[in-house]
């Protein structure tokens, strides 16, 4: 697990976009398979 990922999933979790995901992916915070199980989580 990326350091970051609690981070940007609870980000994701309180509102951040869609963009806000994949910019953290195309840096190289996160991998792919994490965007997607971010993507994949329910919004509050």
């Amino acid at each position: 697990m990326s350091r970051l990922y609690p981070f940007i999933l609870n980000m994701w979790i309180m509102g951040k976009d869609e963009i806000y995901v994949n910019n953290a992916a195309v840096k190289g915070y996160i991998t792919e398979e994490e965007k997607i199980t971010i993507l994949a989580t329910p919004k509050l």
